[in-house]
């Protein structure tokens, strides 16, 4: 990946309370990067498919939203070539269920976190998936290391 401070980071949930979080959130994280939202999976896919706009190097994707799941998204982005090099999908949902971690990254899914309802803690948890490295994990995911927590 490339420079942390150049970052592209995308949020798809469909929760506007959890995005707001999310942003001010990020807005502590003192790194300098743009973050785009999107509402659901559908709303994901229409704006990967845009070729107008550019790929992002994180994807942060709720499980649970209407009009197409986190996992319907995931599938359909993983099954296509176009995005199946997308460096990082890191799943952000409420629940930790072992069968959903399995089921994610099964799906192709780089990491799972999941959603701290305490400020600082997202804080945490969002500048360890940003500054990690990647390219390492990448190359050795392993069930082990999937769950990233604070």
């Amino acid at each position: 990946m490339k420079n942390k401070e150049n970052i592209r980071i995308l949020l798809t949930d469909d929760d506007a309370d959890d995005r707001e979080f999310f942003a001010d959130a990020l807005t502590d994280i003192p790194l300098n990067f743009p973050v785009e939202f999107c509402k659901n999976g559908q709303e994901l896919l229409n704006r990967l498919y845009n070729k107008d706009l550019t790929i992002p190097d994180i994807i942060f994707l709720d499980l649970n939203m209407p009009v197409m799941s986190g996992f319907e998204s995931l599938k359909q982005i993983r099954d296509d070539s176009k995005f199946k090099d997308i460096p990082i999908i890191a799943i952000y949902s409420t629940s930790a269920t072992e069968e959903g971690i399995r089921n994610t990254f099964g799906m192709g899914a780089n990491a799972y976190i999941v959603k701290p309802t305490n400020f600082n803690d997202l804080k945490k948890l969002l500048k360890k998936v940003i500054e990690m490295d990647w390219e390492k994990k990448l190359e050795h995911l392993e069930m082990e290391s999937f769950l990233i927590t604070v």
